[in-house]
């Protein structure tokens, strides 16, 4: 279908022909030459036409055309491949996309997340409705969905639960995996501290769980590095037995520590992979002790201490300004609100961090401030040069997008030396006003917080994503680096020293000369050994003035390294873990209530695996097996259109032929 759109009055379309008449009435009026007079009006029609025409394709005259598409309906088939399900679909659902002939068949697997096509073999570690119906609805949004296969056996151990969100398609479900309760006794949970210090008490918590074993006994005990730390027998009493046991043990070994909790099999246990839980200690020599120094409360101090108080290494205490006479035993120091910092204080070579500094001690800062008006709002941006700490794509989108803080109009006198971290921005204009710096006096670490409304950062960030991660990460990441004791090594080497299963392992390193200058001239070579005393022998890459390298994925189990710069006496070493997720082993009972919920929500059906044939029936008979028709409208130039300025030239062609032939040109 086409249609013609014109922007400007009726009266301008006979404008154009009268344009052209009188063009052609100019040309051909007093022409004496012709003796024909048919041949006169044909080549005054003709330059009427080619001018009217021209005149009005220049007024820019739109053709309106429609072009229909036709989609057929679309089948979503998502397979499970968590470890819980002890079978392989691929087979089964690949006879079945097989017969929906008269579909579009998109198939996916997934576990915690969602990858294109079939699998052979079940090895995820973690379930995630929520992640797999997000992902659906994100591809296939305003799409002609006639339903979602959900293959599975309805058990999940990530994200939210999938009965309490609105489906737009409906899903038929086909449940799999075994009802049935059978004898078992597990290990269901663990819960203790991630770091411990050298010499304290350690609390395992053990949550011990028995089906059907009433009267019966099994033996729970607790090994580190093969040996035995405690051993305890347990006897059920009810068939639903479920128990929590508290075992407190000595951090002895400094490092990460390995804790196996291992349930005794008992006779007729069908499932014996969750009777083994393993756990990963960091046992460290050294805790930090931080002092809140206050005169008055302030939100902006409060989510500092939001941001701090989860790691386990901090000891936090919180006082009043009169309240404390001596710092020596502090790593770091906050002062909020504090109009003068105690002498003893500055006198002590102790990091500080001061919310709300506009009037600097001159011992302790060499920026001067004028104040030249009230206060002001302030949008932030992160200063490209601050390298001390790296800002996460998170975290620079909550600097671009927060709230603005507000502030004392003024001026700021700064010195070369210090490390601006955030900046004032004045529209697009990035200014040299510190909003957030760190300034080095005499080897002891300053920061300075030169606005407020911190606060509504920390909100901004849970409204836009639900957590506080982003927000957490500036003063996390800015307190550790005042804690951090500098590195005066000339080989450093940075990795994790926990790694889940089925992740790849990564090593940094940097290499310094004589002048702390980073260098990387010279190759590194790093040596892994498992607990069976087998080597693994890996290059690190070169990468701009450092060093990478990604080794890609272990077994589960303790792993040592050396690290050798080759050709020198330089050596490294740690130790690392790969620790193995047991989530999908710990219940492998199938929950097909759950989806048989699902499918009641969302106007679908459960089918069971030898009801297969019936799925792809009721599919074929579903309302939604209709294709749909796409009608979309496009707007060209007319003056665009190939076919319009062939007849120009046509036209104007035919007329010069005849001209050029009857002498007239």
């Amino acid at each position: 279908m086409f249609g013609l759109t014109i922007d400007f009055p009726f009266y301008y379309s006979i404008i154009c022909i009268l344009l052209g008449v009188f063009y052609a009435c100019f040309l051909y009026f007093n022409e004496h030459f012709l003796q024909s007079k048919s041949l006169h009006v044909l080549l005054f029609a003709i330059r009427t036409i080619f001018i009217g025409i021209l005149a009005f394709l220049l007024l820019s005259p739109l053709v309106k055309s429609f072009t229909n598409t036709t989609e057929n309906p679309i089948v979503i088939i998502a397979q499970d491949v968590s470890e819980s399900i002890a079978d392989s679909t691929f087979e089964l659902l690949s006879n079945l996309s097989s017969q929906l002939t008269d579909f579009d068949v998109h198939k996916f697997s997934f576990t915690e997340d969602v990858k294109s096509g079939f699998q052979t073999s079940n090895i995820g570690l973690k379930t995630d409705y929520s992640s797999l119906f997000s992902d659906i609805e994100n591809r296939f949004s305003n799409r002609n969905v006639a339903g979602v296969i959900l293959a599975s056996d309805g058990c999940y151990n990530s994200g939210n639960n999938p009965i309490f969100r609105k489906f737009d398609f409906p899903i038929y479900s086909i449940a799999l995996g075994d009802t049935s309760v059978k004898q078992d006794v597990l290990v269901q949970k663990v819960t203790n501290n991630d770091i411990v210090f050298l010499g304290n008490i350690l609390t395992l918590e053990v949550a011990v769980a028995a089906v059907k074993l009433k009267g019966k006994k099994s033996t729970l005990s607790v090994l580190n590095k093969g040996i035995e730390l405690y051993s305890e027998q347990i006897l059920f009493d009810s068939n639903d037995d479920y128990r929590v046991i508290n075992i407190k043990l000595e951090a002895k070994d400094i490092g990460l520590q390995a804790y196996k909790i291992v349930l005794s099999e008992v006779e007729g246990e069908k499932n014996i992979e969750n009777n083994t839980f393993t756990t990963y200690i960091d046992v460290i020599d050294s805790r930090y002790n931080l002092l809140i120094l206050k005169d008055k409360s302030h939100p902006d101090l409060a989510s500092y201490i939001s941001a701090i108080e989860k790691n386990k290494n901090y000891k936090i205490e919180i006082k009043n300004i009169d309240e404390v006479n001596h710092f020596n035993k502090y790593q770091l120091v906050v002062l909020s609100g504090v109009s003068q910092i105690p002498s003893s204080l500055i006198d002590e070579n102790i990091p500080l961090i001061l919310f709300g500094s506009h009037n600097f001690s001159s011992n302790l800062s060499s920026v001067k401030f004028v104040q030249k008006g009230s206060n002001e709002e302030i949008r932030v941006v992160q200063n490209e040069l601050f390298s001390k700490f790296i800002f996460s794509p998170e975290l620079l989108n909550l600097t671009r997008n927060a709230p603005p803080l507000y502030g004392v109009f003024g001026k700021y006198e700064l010195n070369v030396n210090i490390d601006i971290v955030l900046k004032k921005k004045i529209g697009a204009i990035i200014t040299e006003s510190p909003l957030l710096f760190i300034e080095e006096v005499e080897n002891r670490k300053v920061a300075f917080f030169t606005a407020e409304g911190w606060w509504k950062w920390k909100l901004y960030d849970y409204s836009i994503n639900e957590n506080n991660d982003a927000f957490n990460e500036l003063f996390s990441k800015l307190t550790q680096y005042l804690l951090l004791q500098e590195d005066k090594s000339k080989f450093r080497i940075y990795y994790e020293k926990q790694v889940a299963e089925y992740s790849n392992i990564l090593f940094d390193a940097n290499l310094y000369n004589d002048s702390y200058e980073l260098i990387n001239n010279k190759e590194i070579a790093l040596e892994i050994k498992n607990e069976s005393g087998e080597e693994f022998n890996f290059q690190f890459s070169k990468e701009k003035q450092g060093y990478f390298l990604d080794i890609g994925i272990l077994e589960n189990g303790y792993y040592s390294f050396v690290a050798k710069v080759v050709g020198s006496s330089v050596v490294k070493s740690g130790v690392f873990e790969v620790k193995k997720i047991q989530l999908e082993l710990m219940n492998l009972v199938a929950n097909h209530g759950l989806l048989f919920k699902i499918s009641e929500l969302s106007n679908g059906k459960l089918f069971y695996i030898n009801e297969i044939d019936l799925l792809s029936e009721e599919l074929n008979k579903s309302s939604k097996n209709q294709k749909l028709i796409y009608s979309k409208e496009k707007l060209t130039s007319l003056i665009n259109i190939p076919l319009i300025l062939l007849i120009l030239l046509l036209l104007i062609s035919t007329e010069w032929f005849v001209r050029k032939y009857n002498g007239l040109i």
